[in-house]
């Protein structure tokens, strides 16, 4: 009873300062507990020739849902060179500070090997038996929103890392505090590709977690183990952690697991959101022209001036982007104070999944805040590419751009940046398009119908009549016109440019350039594809986009048409199309109630017209009640979309649980007049503590709310889903109530009411 009056003593004490209020705070503060909890080491093993356990890779990954769902990178969780494996076992953090525990294996459930995202699922236990997910209910963090992430903002990032003067030690969960220091723009995934950060993060933290302030995952620190020249840590490549060939000791001859340098890049939570999604609803996309798993290159071969070696080339810098992809005004050298600067180049005979890098060096010095560690390449095999910064300014200084594929040096280029704006004469701005009966530019963008015209109009400024010029047009890499002219027309303005096919040898569908030049310098380019016909001044790819629920002999069949019941197990988009060229970047984009789904950009396989082209959309199961839409883009650009509504057209709510809590309220009554008792205590102790070993110590307690004249209560700090709790409800001249054991389900959106009664002593 000393302790209980002690205790009561103190919470008389805190009453004042508490002041406890009736609802939950709208934001919760960061629980690093918690983080740390739902941050788990990925290991990818193999059993070797000894019958040993061989770890071949290591990472970092983070549980997104109570039952088992973990976002992790692709390189974590997939075979690559020099990671040979075939299970991938999931280790916990069961006591902060020590080692984690192996507990499970997992499978992967969807991945996208360009973005270097993956979704893992705790499959079984490490005897083999098949985990009941339901019954799980591990801890876990919620996804936040990556857009607003500022600039300087203070971010937490947790991850596994081996101390680092011992390899060989076991790695424990880490928490560091940074700053987001920048975004990297990178084509097709807009101006925030990359979150980038100065903190000194471990190779091994890959895959792990960045927070804001309110313990949201709003970015994946990201680095790719490369072959050679690892960004910010040359000399370590790889470690060697155990003995794999016997001999009773850790040496030269033992498997050398992958380790990457310094992460300096997070990719954005953005990016996972339909990954994650798509795990949760068991579903998995296929495409009719689904391309074959391309075949491995020899890495050796990088860089050798062959045919098919992966290149980049025609690097060149820019200070912007059009909505096609495309540099709006090309520089040579860049005035003090620039913050926007575009890296573009040329590639060839690249694939997703292949490691490439940018460095910068400022006046022979690397520079981190403005290079890329290894990443991963998404642009598929050939086109135009960009990397750029936004938000930082740059110092004076002369500039070097270094470019790698597989750790090779394959390119470079060097811009001045300082001084004054460039007053020389330029070209800018591009833009494509079809001529109405006025003359004038409508339709315009990089997607332009099939015709035996071209029209392209563009910006000028500081020019001088005279001026040598000239326009030079490609298709498919190929020259096919090239004009040359003394300019006229005055300094600045715009000028329109037609190009016009031979009646012999008519324009064809494909991708094309333009190019201007000023005397001998490339003043502008610009890519553009023609697909399509033209209907009414616009451009019109696909045809009679519709749905079924089935495929019979490559027709619709069963269900077709844009509503469906929730009992159908397959989800087709069916459409025609026209005038298409094989190897047009082709992108289709999967949503499900404007959350997104799929997205995946792949070379045009299909003939250049044709009928019956399909997508699908395949569940585990019975696809889940809601909204799917698809767009069909060419070139970026949609060009046709529908929508298909399955059963009452939206997802369960419960998908959408946040990983911060729920909130619990009630009321304490009188058991025999049923009134509402006030200044009642109600005490919920931390989780797994029961009320038995209860200390009756204040940091035992995990929140208190008091009752207000109404008998009423709130907790002033959210409930995690799948947490047991022990609760004690105090109150004088009532008979104390306890139990232990009470638990919020995974699914519960809240609030939770309680209703408690109360015997008089």
């Amino acid at each position: 009873m000393r302790k209980l009056a002690h205790f009561l003593l103190s919470l008389a004490l805190l009453i004042v300062s508490l002041r406890m209020p009736i609802r939950a705070q709208a934001q919760t503060p960061l629980d690093l507990e918690q983080l740390q909890r739902a941050t788990v080491q990925i290991t990818q093993v193999f059993t070797n020739a000894l019958g040993q356990t061989v770890i071949s890779c290591i990472g970092s990954g983070t549980i997104v849902s109570a039952d088992g769902l973990i976002l992790t990178n692709a390189h974590v969780a997939l075979p690559i060179a020099g990671c040979r494996s075939d299970r991938i076992v999931v280790a916990l953090t069961v006591r902060i500070g020590e080692a984690p525990v192996p507990k499970y294996y997992a499978e992967v459930l969807s991945v996208n090997t360009g973005w270097d995202l993956a979704v893992l699922r705790v499959a079984r236990t490490l005897d083999g038996r098949p985990v009941n997910r339901e019954a799980l209910l591990l801890p876990f963090v919620e996804l936040g929103n990556s857009d607003d992430v500022r600039l300087d903002q203070t971010v937490v990032f947790v991850g596994y890392a081996a101390p680092e003067r011992d390899p060989t030690a076991s790695s424990t969960v880490r928490v560091v505090r940074g700053t987001i220091s920048g975004f990297t723009a990178e084509a097709r995934l807009g101006e925030r590709a990359w979150l980038k950060t100065r903190a000194a993060l471990l190779g091994t933290m890959s895959g792990g977690g960045a927070y804001d302030a309110q313990g949201r995952l709003i970015g994946i620190p990201t680095v790719e183990p490369a072959t050679s020249g690892v960004l910010g840590n040359p000399d370590q490549s790889c470690r060697r952690i155990q003995d794999t060939d016997g001999n009773g000791r850790v040496d030269e001859s033992d498997l050398c697991v992958p380790i990457s340098g310094f992460v300096n890049a997070l990719r954005p939570s953005r990016l996972a959101r339909g990954l994650i999604l798509a795990a949760q609803l068991e579903i998995t996309p296929f495409s009719q022209q689904a391309l074959p798993e391309p075949q491995p290159i020899r890495f050796e071969e990088i860089g050798q001036n062959t045919a098919e070696a992966p290149q980049f080339k025609r690097l060149l810098f820019a200070t912007g982007v059009d909505l096609a992809g495309n540099p709006t005004r090309i520089i040579r050298r860049a005035p003090a104070g620039i913050n926007t600067l575009y890296l573009f180049f040329d590639y060839a005979n690249m694939r997703d999944g292949l490691i490439y890098e940018l460095r910068v060096l400022r006046n022979g010095v690397l520079d981190p805040t403005f290079s890329l560690a290894p990443a991963t390449w998404s642009g598929g095999r050939n086109g135009l590419w960009y990397i750029g910064s936004t938000a930082q300014v740059y110092p004076n200084g002369d500039y070097e751009f270094i470019l790698f594929i597989e750790g090779a040096r394959v390119a470079s280029a060097t811009i001045t940046i300082g001084g004054s704006a460039s007053t020389e004469p330029e070209f800018s701005n591009i833009l494509f398009g079809v001529q109405d009966l006025n003359f004038q530019l409508v339709n315009t963008g990089n997607i332009l119908p099939v015709s035996n015209v071209i029209n392209a109009e563009f910006v000028y400024t500081n020019m001088v009549d005279g001026t040598p010029w000239r326009q030079v047009w490609y298709y498919e890499g190929l020259r096919i016109s090239e004009v040359n002219e003394l300019w006229s027309g005055g300094s600045n303005g715009k000028r329109l440019i037609t190009a016009s096919a031979p009646v012999t040898s008519p324009l064809q569908p494909g991708r094309y350039r333009l190019e201007l030049y000023i005397e001998e310098r490339l003043a502008a380019s610009s890519d553009f594809i023609m697909a399509g016909g033209q209907v009414d001044l616009s451009t019109e790819v696909f045809t009679d986009l519709t749905f079924a629920s089935e495929l019979v002999n490559g027709a619709p069949s069963g269900i077709v048409g844009v509503t469906f019941p929730n009992t159908i197990a397959d989800l087709y988009a069916i459409f025609n199309w026209r005038d298409i060229a094989p190897g047009t970047p082709f992108t289709w984009r999967w949503t499900v109630d404007n959350n997104p789904l799929f997205e995946v950009t792949q070379p045009w396989t299909n003939p250049t017209t044709g009928n019956g082209a399909w997508l699908r959309l395949r569940p585990n199961r019975l696809l889940p009640e809601g909204s799917y839409r698809i767009e069909l883009l060419i070139g970026g650009v949609v060009k046709a979309s529908a929508t298909a509504r399955v059963g009452i057209g939206q997802l369960p709510i419960r998908l959408f649980v946040r990983a911060e809590g729920v909130l619990v309220q009630g009321q304490i009554v009188d058991a025999e007049t049923n009134a509402g008792v006030a200044g009642v205590a109600v005490i919920f102790l931390k989780p797994l503590l029961d009320v038995a070993d209860f200390t009756w110590q204040m940091s035992e307690v995990y929140d208190i709310a008091f009752t207000d004249l109404s008998g009423r209560f709130a907790l002033s700090r959210l409930l995690a889903r799948g947490e047991r709790y022990s609760i004690i409800v105090l109150a004088q001249g009532y008979l104390p109530i306890t139990t232990d054991g009470f638990r919020i389900l995974r699914d519960e959106v809240g609030p939770v009411e309680l209703r408690l009664e109360l015997s008089r002593d």
